[in-house]
């Protein structure tokens, strides 16, 4: 895992880009980004989602919210994007985890989709996506620019090789709707051989 020194000096040779950046924001071994202004709720319903099927999410997602402040009610899953644009070399992967001042609220912000894969941001640096999830018995308020979580950055034994884009989501809209299936369809299809 790279340490404060190391993340710097990444950022310094431009293998590393956070934008906006702040030396403020660099911890011991992470940087803090902030909550970026734009929200995606999924609304309330019984007809399930079938996720595994061809744009998924349907009618189920509300269109994109641009606020400064955002109240999420509880047990409410929200999209929600870093201020922050980042790019990553193939070399490192970089792992989300919320602020524990967040996580004392009871907000969750990555649902368990921690995981920044090598080479995010190749193409051009990229927000990223938050799960934002709150486990509190009472709504929450959020802010645009408060600090919501650090990214760590551990490096990888050699550089990641791609045969396709490192991830589906990277240049797109940081509020894409779910693309299980866009991603895996041959998959979910059945169009594999398992036998291997």
């Amino acid at each position: 895992m790279l340490a404060k020194a190391a993340i710097a000096q990444r950022i310094s040779a431009g293998t590393l880009e956070i934008e906006p950046y702040s030396e403020i924001q660099l911890r011991g071994a992470s940087y803090v980004l902030r909550l970026g202004r734009r929200f995606r709720r999924w609304l309330p319903g019984h007809t399930p989602v079938r996720t595994w099927t061809a744009s998924a999410s349907g009618d189920a997602l509300a269109a994109p919210e641009d606020m400064e402040i955002f109240t999420i009610q509880p047990r409410d899953l929200v999209l929600g994007c870093t201020r922050e644009r980042i790019r990553i070399p193939s070399d490192i992967v970089g792992q989300i985890s919320p602020l524990s001042h967040v996580a004392r609220f009871g907000l969750g912000v990555t649902c368990g989709a921690d995981f920044v894969n090598p080479g995010y941001g190749g193409s051009a640096a990229s927000m990223l996506t938050l799960e934002l999830y709150n486990y509190n018995s009472r709504p929450l308020e959020l802010c645009a620019g408060m600090p919501i979580a650090h990214l760590r950055f551990v490096t990888l034994g050699e550089q990641a090789v791609f045969d396709t884009p490192c991830s589906i989501y990277e240049g797109n809209d940081s509020l894409t709707a779910p693309l299980l299936f866009e991603e895996w369809n041959p998959l979910l299809r059945g169009e594999t051989d398992d036998s291997a």
